[in-house]
């Protein structure tokens, strides 16, 4: 299924450059020409992402940022700021309102290819395609049996070059038979000299019988020559069809096994491939369910913190040994704690005696909840942002803060029957960071 982009900025041309970028991959790509329209659009619909202007008539692209994140049907959309602002403190900034990054408006498609495959909106381009491995499959068992791709040649050059041979030693036979025939013959009919007259005269009288009757045995003895020597040449004729017809079996023969070979060496490289994939989604599943053993945090501790990053470190360690590329999700989601006042604008944990009603506050607002699941120590931040460099690009990481929007405890509905000790039990196991591994 497609999926849909949505891009807010207030310039004309500016939507229509992005606009043609996202249609290139396939994306549905909707426009809005404010905040308010987006938020209007947002009612209805749920795009995969979305591209933000900052500097818009009305509403500007960061409250409209931060109206987003803190709705809690809106807030798992990424948002991307598309705007002419720079710097590290406006990217700073932005993130730290929900924002996964900035993009110039002068991008690249290049870049944007690469921003859609972080956001895993688009897929990473791997790939071989089942057609091309179909039109490629003769070649490969060629090339794991090259002996074969020549033996039918040489065999045929074999064959052939016995024919000649054989058709030159008859030809030979025959000129020398030819030549003995001929010599024979001139010899019979070569009249014999005598001395004598009478003789000569009888040998004249006689010579024409004489003569017929020995072109006659001539004549015979020619064509039992003829005749021996054609059943020599259909012998051998046969004999080398026999011999060529047994090489073509054992070549058939031999083909079909090297055939066979192939298919059973693919076999058990497809059957390595399943159980190799199936053990590295085992592994994935074992780190992730590690990594997530101390899920909770405490009341006023940061959400991001240090113990959270020494997690994180022995993470990225066992992933870079398996050989992960992907993305890291980190979601930190807050408590709704009951809290008793403890100072001009501090609170504390009520006492865990008294009825939750009787607290002074419970919970923050949502905005409020969702800055402070977005809290990160200084060693933790630096570490986030390094990751490409220590990679090179491969391990990506993605903070996400849900805030108060989703508990994973509800809490009781009748809080003057609830004492604050039970309520804050709750709420202490909804303030937890959550680690979800996603590999390309």
């Amino acid at each position: 299924m497609s999926k849909t982009a949505l891009i807010v900025d207030d310039s004309r041309s500016a939507r229509v450059v992005l606009k043609k970028m996202l249609e290139t991959h396939e994306l549905i790509v909707d426009t809005a020409e404010s905040a308010e329209d987006a938020l209007l659009y947002l009612n209805d619909h749920r795009p995969d992402v979305i591209f933000m202007d900052h500097l818009m008539p009305g509403m500007d692209g960061f409250e409209a940022v931060s109206a987003i994140k803190n709705n809690p049907d809106t807030a798992t959309i990424p948002i991307m700021m598309y705007t002419s602002q720079e710097g590290e403190l406006y990217v700073g900034q932005a993130r730290a309102l929900g924002a996964v990054g900035v993009l110039p408006k002068q991008i690249e498609p290049v870049e944007v290819s690469k921003v859609l495959q972080s956001l895993r909106v688009i897929g990473g381009g791997h790939v071989a395609d089942s057609a091309s491995e179909s039109s490629s499959g003769d070649k490969e068992i060629s090339g794991e049996f090259p002996g074969l791709e020549t033996l039918d040649h040489d065999l045929r050059f074999l064959i052939q070059d016995l024919f000649d041979q054989q058709r030159a030693v008859l030809r030979r036979d025959l000129l020398n038979s030819y030549e003995t025939i001929a010599a024979r013959v001139v010899d019979e009919i070569r009249p014999a000299e005598s001395d004598e007259a009478d003789a000569a005269d009888t040998v004249n009288k006689n010579e024409p019988s004489a003569w017929l009757q020995g072109a006659m045995a001539i004549l015979v003895i020619v064509s039992m020559i003829f005749a021996w020597l054609y059943w020599q040449r259909e012998q051998s004729w046969q004999a080398m069809q026999q011999q060529n017809a047994a090489l073509e079996r054992e070549l058939s023969e031999q083909r079909a096994a090297g055939a066979s070979s192939n298919l059973e060496s693919r076999r058990r490289l497809d059957s390595y491939q399943d159980r190799y994939e199936a053990t590295f989604v085992i592994a994935l599943q074992n780190l992730e369910w590690g990594a997530n053993q101390g899920l909770t945090y405490k009341f006023e501790e940061f959400a991001l913190s240090d113990a959270r990053l020494a997690v994180l470190v022995q993470l990225e360690d066992r992933l870079a040994t398996l050989g992960f590329s992907g993305v890291v999700r980190i979601e930190s989601s807050v408590g709704d704690f009951c809290m008793n006042r403890s100072g001009p604008a501090g609170f504390e944990l009520a006492p865990p005696q008294i009825t939750a009603s009787d607290c002074d506050q419970i919970g923050v607002g949502n905005g409020e909840a969702y800055e402070l699941g977005l809290r990160q120590s200084i060693e933790f931040a630096n570490f986030v942002r390094l990751s490409n460099e220590r990679s090179s690009g491969s391990i990506q990481y993605e903070i996400v803060s849900l805030g108060n929007a989703a508990p994973f405890m509800d809490y009781p509905v009748d809080a003057a029957s609830t004492t604050a000790g039970a309520w804050n039990e709750i709420a202490a196991n909804n303030n937890r960071v959550k680690f979800s591994l996603y590999p390309d």
